[in-house]
Order: structure tokens, then C-alpha cells, then sequence
């Protein structure tokens, strides 16, 4: 009893002598009685004051007790408080109405003193239990979000590591990946502010794309250095050892979503290491894919890594200015590059520019 005791009971009748007997009745056995005598009136009690239980009257003028319980099931504040009805009527079509609209239980008048304390009690009971189960389940909630943002923040910061140790090889500064990130993420957020691709371009789309353009090149771990550090162009058997990187990137990010296969993350991971170096035109490797066949994420992360790529010193050769890059890269919209994700590239201006400083200087983005 002590969890229930000095309950907060609303009693809604328009009978003075019920309101009479149930206040003390109440108050005898340590409740806290709150009599009103209407529908309104009630409703205002317990707008101002929720209360724990709610005795309401079947049968009253003006606004009925079956009208009083539907306003409040309709009340985000109010709706899961136990309503017990009380009623002079006998008829079972009466009762199983109180309770279709919501009511608990149904006491009979005349009262039963004792009767009307189990009900109270029982119902009250069962209100506690019950917030302290939907407490417990939040409490639950949190701590296993928590273990998963963890989980998830552990798995992905590894696979980071290894993209970042492939990428180390060829990339003096080693900022490669958190430039193409960045800039997959900015295009993709301009892209989505101008309606290209609406249905795709959620939040969660544009966060997996983030954390899933690191890798990109991780299949380079495989590529022997003196293919991926040459100074100078590739021949034939050098290039076809190079464009080996995507199956390989794909191919081992698969094996992984075998064991996770509702995993986004590892999803688009597969699709952008597969992907990236496929042309609009269907020049590209490895499967000469072409317009949408390529997936939206690989389109994105191809002209930000070919920007980065180009605008940044390399072994072979010497980084290449803004300016020139960007034209470059509208001369190569609809051939090399989605148009769609050109254009939205192209209105960013010296953005990337900015972001690259950004990067460079350690600053959070």
C-alpha cells in the first residue's frame, strides 16, 4: 500500500450524496479526494493537476461520463490515467460502452465501501506497475542505444584506421580521406537543397555517405607499391593492377556484411568501394556501369575524390588549381560525372576551398 498511499483521486459526479460518501470514504483510508461535480469541471482539474485515478459518474447532465472519458483517451497528458466508472444502471450494454470508450472497471451504486477500495486499490496498483515498467523499458532504452552508438562508433573508427593505412601509402598528408568525406557530404547536402534525388537524399543517406566515402580506396592495401607509388604513367599491366583496388575494397567490405546484412553502413561501404571509378557514360571500371546504374553514393564520392585528387600534390604529379579543376569537371558533366552531381558541385564555388583550409588547420567541421 505505501506506493499508492495518499493517491491523488479526481471524483466526478453530479450527485452531491456520491460525492459526499466517496470523499470519505477516500480520506478514511488515506487518499487524497478531489470531488467536482461535472464533466467541464473536471476536465479543468485535471488539466491543471493530472490525477492518479479518476471516479467518474456514468450518467450526467450536459456532458456525459462516456463524453468526459473520450476528451480524455484524446489528451497526450491524460490519456493513460485509469478511469473507474460508477453507475445506478445495470444493463450490460451500458457497462460494455464505459469500457469500449476507455474505463477500466465499473462500480454499481449503491456503494460497497469495501468493494470500491479493492477497485481503487487494484487500479492504482496496476498504474504503477506499469509506469514503472514503461521507466524501466526508457532506462533500458537508453543504456542499449548507448551500447550500439558505441559498438557502431568502435566498428566504424576501425575500419576508418584501415581505410586510412591504405591511404597513408600514396598520400603524403594523409587528410586524403577526410577531405573526400567531407566534400561527398557538402555536395550531397547542396544536391539535396536543390531537389535532386529527394527521395534518396534522407539525413540518414547523406550520414552513411560520410562515414562510408572512407572507403573509397580501401582496396589499395592490395596494390603492390611500385604500381601505386610509380612517378610516372601507368602501362597497361600496371593500370589493370590498379583498377583491381575496387573489386578487392568491395570484396572484402562483402565478406563483412555476410555476418551484418541489415547493416546500411556496410551496404553503401560495398557500393563505394565497387563503385567510384565507373563513368556516367559507361567508360569507367570495374563492371562499365552507366547513369543510374551506378548507385547515387558511388556518383557522389567519384567527383569528390577525383576533385581532391586533382587539386593535391601526388608522386606523379603536381596538384592542380581550383579553377582549372572545376572546369575540368564540367567539361566532363554527363560523360565522366552524374550531370545532377555536377551541377550541385559546380554552385559551391570557393567552398571546398574553405573546407580543404579547414581540414588542413585541424579545425571540426
Amino acid at each position: 500500500m505505501d506506493d499508492i498511499a495518499g493517491a491523488n483521486i479526481l471524483i466526478v459526479d453530479d450527485a452531491l450524496e456520491n460525492l459526499r460518501i466517496l470523499t470519505i470514504i477516500l480520506k478514511q483510508n488515506g487518499y487524497l479526494p478531489r470531488p467536482v461535480t461535472s464533466g467541464a469541471l473536471a476536465i479543468e482539474a485535471a488539466v491543471a493537476d493530472p490525477p492518479d485515478l479518476i471516479i467518474l459518474d456514468l450518467n450526467m447532465p450536459q456532458m456525459s461520463g462516456l463524453d468526459v472519458c473520450r476528451w480524455f483517451k484524446q489528451d497526450e497528458r491524460l490519456k493513460c490515467i485509469p478511469v473507474i466508472f460508477i453507475s445506478g444502471y445495470q444493463e450490460t450494454e451500458q457497462k460494455l460502452e464505459a469500457f469500449h470508450v476507455g474505463g477500466v472497471d465499473y462500480i454499481s451504486k449503491p456503494f460497497h465501501e469495501q468493494e470500491v477500495l479493492v477497485r481503487i486499490r487494484t487500479q492504482l496498483q496496476l498504474r504503477n506497475m506499469t509506469l514503472k515498467l514503461i521507466t524501466h523499458n526508457e532506462e533500458l532504452e537508453v543504456i542499449i542505444n548507448e551500447q550500439v552508438k558505441e559498438a557502431t562508433a568502435s566498428q566504424q573508427a576501425t575500419i576508418f584506421a584501415l581505410a586510412r593505412l591504405a591511404e597513408t601509402r600514396d598520400d603524403d598528408t594523409g587528410q586524403h580521406i577526410e577531405r573526400v568525406q567531407v566534400f561527398s557530404k557538402v555536395i550531397a547536402e547542396r544536391m539535396r537543397e536543390m531537389k535532386f534525388y529527394k527521395a534518396q537524399l534522407t539525413a540518414t543517406f547523406i550520414e552513411n555517405l560520410y562515414l562510408t566515402a572512407s572507403l573509397h580506396d580501401i582496396g589499395k592495401v592490395g596494390t603492390p607499391d611500385a604500381v601505386l607509388l610509380k612517378p610516372g604513367k601507368l602501362n597497361e599491366e600496371e593500370f589493370a593492377l590498379m583498377k583491381k583496388h575496387c573489386e578487392l575494397g568491395a570484396k572484402t567490405l562483402a565478406s563483412v556484411q555476410k555476418r551484418f546484412p541489415d547493416n546500411k553502413f556496410l551496404r553503401m561501404g560495398v557500393e563505394v568501394a565497387r563503385s567510384h571509378q565507373e563513368m556516367w557514360d559507361g567508360n569507367g571500371y570495374p563492371d562499365g556501369l552507366k547513369e543510374t546504374q551506378i548507385p547515387l553514393s558511388a556518383r557522389i564520392v567519384a567527383l569528390a575524390d577525383f576533385y581532391d585528387a586533382l587539386t593535391n600534390d601526388r608522386c606523379y604529379r603536381r596538384a592542380v588549381s581550383h579553377e582549372e579543376t572545376c572546369k575540368m569537371i564540367e567539361n566532363k558533366k554527363g560523360s565522366h560525372f552524374d550531370p545532377d552531381v555536377t551541377a550541385a558541385f559546380l554552385t559551391l564555388g570557393n567552398q571546398l576551398v574553405r573546407v580543404r583550409e579547414e581540414i588542413k588547420n585541424g579545425l571540426e567541421i
